[in-house]
């Protein structure tokens, strides 16, 4: 990887409160940019610090999470903390992850003041015309005011993105979510390892569900649908994740129900190389990367359209699209992947070819070149339409 021509301060800001793909996508980034000579700090409150923490990473511990409640307190304490962190790193550059739109209120505010060049990245974002709460007229008028360059990983998130913060059409650009491919795995000892964790036999069906517990990922889905794909396959739904759903789901998951919950996997390739097919009943995502992690295994993927929503028309071609609220259609999909004959290996063929032809390194470099502009880019106003 190409080298930066001098070594710039990069200060990375985590406004969410949970471990998860916005985390994941900006430590690609941020490793790559230590790679290429930056001097890299991290700020975060503590709650992400198990999953941030690794040799050579410089962490703050500070309260950069965006706090529930009033948004004129939770802005004024979100503000604080980013001004320390602006203090401590003295960065040249700062890149703003934005799990949602709403969460970084303060941070603009701090950083409108602090005049640094900020890279803003956003990885999801609600349907309809309502703007989160958190988006009050202070928000609005700090995001104008920040010297930022807006990015998103996908069209529809761009575009519902400019809506909220009132940026001209066309001002957030878009870079397509791309992973690493994974190491050489044994298969077949995974899927063993996989379903002794499971308490179940050698030949067993696993379906996975990776990422947040939550709403949007569909997870309260999860209960009917195991249901469902166990009266047809015999198989069961591992989910693997963490959320504001944990409680809800541990009660309707007994110890002989087809649903398991495994909780956050550290290294999730080691679930996908033991699995049979992964499922994605969400309702809204960005750019989804455990789709891109799937594909790179060869693994056949069910999912909702909202889930594949960046894909736009192409997502039938790489994976089975099913309306989740019709339980029956979705657990039908997910079976029928498991079709030595139907089409399913075709499907992942193709979505193998998708998330091979645009990796992880390609999508770092891209966010590294907007990086390396910063300083010297024009960034004024962000601008209405």
């Amino acid at each position: 990887m190409a080298r930066t021509t001098r070594t710039r301060r990069l200060l990375v800001l985590f406004p969410g409160e949970r471990f998860g793909g916005a985390e994941a996508h900006t430590l690609r980034i941020t490793d790559a940019a230590a790679q290429a000579g930056m001097q890299v700090t991290l700020a975060a409150a503590p709650a992400l610090h198990p999953s941030l923490a690794a040799p050579g990473r410089s962490l703050l511990d500070l309260p950069v999470a965006w706090r529930r409640g009033l948004p004129a307190t939770a802005r004024q304490a979100q503000a604080e903390a980013v001004r320390a962190a602006l203090a401590e790193a003295k960065p040249d550059v700062v890149l703003l992850p934005l799990p949602w739109p709403d969460q970084a209120g303060g941070a603009f505010e701090a950083l409108a003041e602090s005049g640094t060049p900020t890279l803003v990245v956003s990885h999801l974002a609600p349907h309809g015309e309502e703007p989160p709460p958190g988006l009050d007229e202070e928000a609005l008028a700090a995001a104008h005011a920040m010297r930022a360059d807006w990015v998103a990983v996908s069209a529809p998130t761009a575009f519902r993105l400019e809506r909220f913060l009132g940026l001209a059409a066309g001002r957030v650009a878009t870079i397509r979510n791309g992973v690493d491919a994974p190491p050489e795995m044994d298969r077949d000892a995974w899927r063993a390892a996989l379903r002794k964790r499971l308490g179940l036999p050698g030949d067993a069906l696993v379906a996975l569900f990776l990422g947040r517990l939550d709403a949007a990922k569909g997870a309260d889905r999860l209960p009917f649908l195991a249901e469902a794909f166990a009266r047809r396959s015999g198989g069961v739904i591992a989910a693997a994740g963490t959320g504001s759903l944990d409680a809800q789901l541990s009660a309707e998951a007994s110890a002989d129900h087809p649903l398991r919950l495994l909780g956050r996997h550290p290294r999730p390739a080691e679930l996908l190389a033991g699995a049979d097919a992964l499922v994605m009943p969400s309702r809204l995502e960005g750019a989804p990367l455990a789709f891109l992690e799937a594909a790179t295994h060869h693994l056949p993927v069910v999912a909702s359209h909202e889930a594949l929503e960046a894909l736009g028309s192409g997502a039938a071609r790489l994976a089975a699209l099913a309306d989740p609220e019709d339980v029956a259609e979705m657990a039908d999909a997910l079976a029928g992947c498991l079709d030595p004959a139907g089409p399913a290996r075709t499907r992942a063929e193709a979505a193998w070819r998708f998330a091979t032809a645009w990796g992880g390194t390609a999508m770092a470099e891209a966010y590294l070149a907007r990086l390396r502009r910063l300083p010297a880019g024009s960034l004024g106003v962000a601008g209405g339409g």
